[in-house]
């Protein structure tokens, strides 16, 4: 029987045990696999109290909850007209507003949206009691005395019994990837401050707060700053501010203001000064601030493959939002390496081959997800966002229909340059707007009473 370890019970680590339950004892007389998922948090609960909204992808998130055979059960809680989303500029200035993809599977572009207590709550549901050992924090991963085995050594002090293969889905900081490789995460420049707003918290202001996000997004980016809304599940927004600064300035505002709330409002309010007063509100509105810097590994970044030890997920392709792939691709992941599992059991195929196998065909698809990722990044907090950020997106959705605007005949049409044109055009005439419309209204930038 293969002994597998999953260190984490996130989103990625749950359906890799979901996609290799049928292999085990909790769903076969004749099981091939035992599953053992370490987690370092306590209980269900806190791991559920984490988390904003995801949007899954139909060939990697939605493609791994159809193997799963959650469908059903996912659909319960998806957001199909979550899918809306804007982009705009410090204005309000809207460049783009698309209206939600109609509910078919079928369609290539369709990506409902997810709250991730939903998804945990879809996963965990499917998970038998007993795979997840709550509380119990990975440290370390080294050999057992078998070259071909490892062992985890827990936060305790104690050490597992040897495993046939770790799969490191522990994330960000995972202890599993350094048993691979010495690369750490390194800091992504973006600083932010997240919080909520309710009908409660944003009183008179609600509807129209509410109106601006609408049912799915709203991304507004302007001189390496931004502001995003995101509709959750229960109607509230999830609502970040994110700055292109060194984590000294977020240190800063974490030594000054700590849990006041009313005085970390002043000081963003402060920075956002010359954004216009819609968005100011989102500031107003905000409770149960909290502030985070940004890490990410480089990109393409890959290890040497050894014998009994994977990674999948942030352990092994960690990067910034900005594209939203990074629960998908983890998925995907999952989805890929239970599939390699499979093979081995159902036609007796060597494990390690179709592991060194899995990774290298990782590293190759991730490179151009971390790449999308980090081109965003760069567009969305540029001295000149979001003209040449809007404008990639013509080379995306060129990709996305086979087109590739680098190579061959079309590299020599300037497409790119055409739309920064197009949308820098449509900027002024926003600026020259807001420019009239302050002068007549005699606007100010809004303080907290």
């Amino acid at each position: 029987m293969l002994d597998i370890a999953i260190t984490g019970a996130g989103p990625v680590g749950l359906t890799l045990a979901r996609l290799l339950l049928p292999y085990t004892s909790h769903s076969t007389s004749t099981p091939t696999i035992s599953i053992t998922v370490f987690e370092k948090d306590t209980s269900p609960t806190s791991r559920l109290s984490v988390g904003g909204t995801l949007d899954l992808h139909p060939k990697t998130g939605l493609a791994a909850i159809q193997a799963c055979n959650l469908w059903d059960e996912f659909s319960k809680h998806a957001r199909f007209e979550g899918e809306e989303i804007q982009f705009c500029d410090r204005n309000g200035f809207c460049y783009i507003h698309q209206i939600e993809i109609p509910k078919t599977l079928q369609a290539d572009h369709a990506r409902p949206e997810i709250d991730r207590v939903r998804l945990m709550e879809v996963l965990l549901g499917s998970t038998p009691e007993g795979i997840i050992q709550w509380g119990k924090q990975v440290k370390e991963v080294k050999r057992a005395e078998s070259d071909d085995k490892w062992s985890l050594v827990l936060g305790d002090g104690s050490v597992t019994k040897p495993f046939d293969l770790v799969v490191g889905a522990d994330g960000a900081w995972s202890k599993v990837r350094k048993a691979l490789t010495d690369v750490e995460p390194s800091f992504s420049g973006i600083c932010s401050v997240s919080g909520t707003i309710d009908q409660d918290s944003a009183g008179a202001s609600w509807e129209h707060i509410s109106n601006m996000v609408g049912k799915g997004s709203n991304f507004a980016f302007s001189y390496g700053k931004s502001m995003v809304g995101q509709r959750m599940g229960d109607g509230s927004l999830k609502i970040g501010f994110d700055q292109k600064r060194e984590p000294a300035w977020l240190q800063s505002l974490d030594e000054k203001y700590k849990s006041d709330d009313d005085a970390l409002k002043r000081a963003l309010l402060e920075e956002y000064k010359d954004w216009v007063p819609e968005f100011q509100r989102w500031i107003i509105a905000s409770k149960q601030l909290w502030t985070s810097s940004l890490y990410e590994l480089p990109v393409g970044h890959r290890y040497e493959h050894q014998k009994g030890i994977v990674l999948i997920g942030d352990s092994a392709h960690l990067a910034t939002p900005f594209a939203g792939e990074g629960v998908n691709a983890g998925m995907r992941d999952a989805l890929d390496l239970a599939a390699a599992i499979e093979s081995s059991i159902k036609e007796n195929q060597d494990l390690d081959q179709l592991i060194a196998d899995f990774e290298e065909s990782m590293f190759v698809r991730t490179k151009v997800v971390m790449q999308d990722t980090m081109m965003n990044k760069d567009g969305m907090f540029a001295h000149d966002a979001p003209y040449s950020l809007l404008a990639n997106f013509v080379g995306v959705a060129a990709r996305e229909f086979g087109y590739d605007l680098d190579k061959g005949w079309i590299s020599w049409v300037p497409l790119r340059s055409a739309a920064r044109g197009v949308f820098w055009t449509m900027g002024s005439y926003g600026a020259v707007s807001r420019r009239v419309k302050d002068a007549l209204i005699g606007q100010k930038p809004l303080r907290l009473e």
